[in-house]
C-alpha cells in the first residue's frame, strides 16, 4: 500500500513539475538555511575552541584586581596589587602535587637588531621555565634556557623561525643563527644576546603581517635590564589529573585568605580557567548559532503553508478521482494515506535538495571566514525529520479534506 502510494505521489508530482518546484522552494530555502548557518556557526565554535585551547586548557590566569575601577588608587594601593615571590611559593608549596609548571612574564619592550643592513624587529619578553608549557611553545632547533640561565640571567634568547629567516634567509640552516650574538635596540638601550634555540612560529598566533615577532630570555635577564621585577598576574598549569575549574575555585579561596590584609576592601582576587572559559564560549556560540538557525527555521514553516495551499489545490482538481477511487471500495484510511504521502515525499524532495545546497553554502561560507568547515550530522538528520514533520502536518487537513468527500457529490464535481 504505501509503496503504491508512493508511485501515485511521483507521478502526481511529475504531472506538475514547477508548480511542485515552487511548492518545495519555501523547504529548500528553510533547510538550506538551517544547514548552512549551523555549518557555519559550528566552524567558528571549533576554530575559535581549537584556538583557545592552542593558549592551554589546563591553564589558570592569577591576579590582583581591583573591585571598584571608579577609585583612584594611592601608590600604596598599586603595591597591593602586586604578587610577591613569597605569595607566588606558598602557592606551589600549597598545591604542588596539583601543578604542573608556574608560568611569569615580563615585557621589556619592542627592540631592533640591525643585521647586514637589514633591521629585524623584536618583542623582547622575559620568562620563567614554565612560560614555554602554559603557551605551547616547542622548539625545532637548539634548547630551552638552563637552570644556570634563569639563576643567574644570562643574555641568552629563543627566537622564531621566521626571525631565523629574516636574519639568515629563507633556507636557512640552523648553524646560521644557533649560537650567534646579536645586538638589540631596546628604547635606544642595548642588550646583547646569544641565541640559544628556534621556536615553531605560529602563523594563527599573532597578526601574521606583522614583521615582528617574540624573542623569549630568562626573566631573570629582563629584570636585570628593565629594573622592574614587579608580577601582576602568573599563570598556573593544572597537572594531568587536576580538574582546572575546581583547581580554579580552591586558588582562589587560598589566595583570598592568605592575603586578606592586602587585599582589604579594594581588591579581589581574580582566578580565570581556560577551560572554564572554552566552556562558556562554546556554550553561547552554541545558543546564538541555535537562535539564528530557528529564526531560519521560520522559512520551513512558510513552506509547509504552501504545501498546504498546493495539496488543497490537487485535491480540488483531483475530486472525480478521489470519488472514483471511494467508489470502487477504497477506505477513507487509504484516500488519506495517499495525499498524506505525496506532501511527505514533496518535502522529502524538498529537504535533500536544500541539504545540498546548505552544505555547499555552509562549506564555501566557513573558507571565506577562515575555519575548517564542521558540518553538524544533527542538523541533517533535524532538516530530514522535520521536512517529513512538516509534509505530515500540512498535509493532513487536505487529506483527511479528500478522505471525507462523498463519493457521489465527488462524481458529480465538474
Amino acid at each position: 500500500m504505501i509503496k503504491e502510494n508512493c508511485k501515485l505521489a511521483i507521478i502526481s508530482i511529475k504531472a506538475n513539475k514547477m508548480r511542485a518546484f515552487l511548492t518545495m522552494l519555501g523547504i529548500i530555502i528553510g533547510v538550506a538555511a538551517v544547514i548552512a548557518i549551523m555549518t557555519v556557526g559550528n566552524s567558528m565554535t571549533a576554530g575559535v575552541q581549537k584556538q583557545m585551547e592552542s593558549y592551554g586548557v589546563k591553564n589558570i590566569s592569577v591576579s590582583i584586581e581591583q573591585i571598584d575601577y571608579s577609585q583612584e588608587l594611592s601608590e600604596a594601593d598599586e603595591e597591593n596589587m602586586k604578587l610577591s615571590p613569597e605569595t607566588i611559593h606558598s602557592l606551589v608549596k600549597r598545591f604542588d602535587k596539583q601543578i604542573d609548571a608556574i608560568s611569569i612574564d615580563s615585557s621589556i619592550g619592542s627592540g631592533t637588531i640591525l643585521v647586514n643592513n637589514n633591521k629585524v624587529q623584536v618583542e623582547a619578553t622575559g620568562v620563567s621555565a614554565g612560560f614555554f608549557k602554559a603557551n605551547n611553545i616547542k622548539l625545532v632547533s637548539g634548547n630551552f634556557f638552563n637552570e644556570i640561565d634563569y639563576s643567574q640571567g644570562n643574555n641568552v634568547a629563543i627566537v622564531s623561525e621566521k626571525f631565523a629567516k629574516q636574519v639568515a634567509g629563507e633556507n636557512y640552516k640552523p648553524e646560521d643563527v644557533l649560537g650567534k650574538d646579536y645586538e638589540v635596540n631596546i628604547n635606544d638601550e642595548y642588550l646583547n644576546i646569544k641565541v640559544a634555540g628556534i621556536y615553531e612560529y605560529n602563523q594563527a598566533g599573532g597578526n601574521s603581517r606583522s614583521k615582528s615577532t617574540p624573542m623569549y630570555m630568562p626573566i631573570a635577564s629582563a629584570w636585570n635590564f628593565s629594573h622592574d621585577k614587579d608580577i601582576y598576574y602568573i599563570t598556573v598549569v593544572a597537572s594531568e589529573s587536576t580538574d582546572p575549574v575546581q583547581f580554579s575555585n580552591d586558588l582562589k579561596t587560598f589566595l583570598t585568605e592568605k592575603l586578606t590584609t592586602q587585599l582589604s576592601d579594594k581588591f579581589m582576587v581574580s582566578v580565570y580557567s581556560n577551560q572554564s572559559m572554552i566552556e562558556e564560549n562554546t556554550k553561547m556560540m552554541n545558543q546564538m548559532t541555535m537562535a539564528i538557525s530557528l529564526i531560519a527555521a521560520i522559512a520551513l514553516i512558510v513552506g509547509g503553508i504552501g504545501v498546504m495551499n498546493i495539496m488543497t489545490v490537487s485535491i480540488t482538481e483531483r475530486t472525480r478521482e478521489i470519488g472514483t477511487r471511494k467508489a470502487l471500495g477504497a477506505p477513507d484510511g487509504m484516500i488519506m494515506l495517499q495525499f498524506i504521502s505525496e506532501a511527505i515525499i514533496l518535502c522529502l524532495i524538498g529537504g535533500i535538495i536544500g541539504i545540498i545546497i546548505g552544505l555547499i553554502l555552509g562549506d564555501v561560507a566557513s573558507h571565506i571566514m577562515g575555519y575548517a568547515p564542521h558540518v553538524s550530522m544533527a542538523s541533517i538528520y533535524m532538516s530530514v525529520g522535520f521536512s517529513m514533520a512538516i509534509g505530515t502536518f500540512f498535509g493532513y487537513s487536505p487529506a483527511k479534506h479528500a478522505a471525507n468527500m462523498n463519493p457521489i457529490d465527488a462524481l458529480r464535481y465538474e
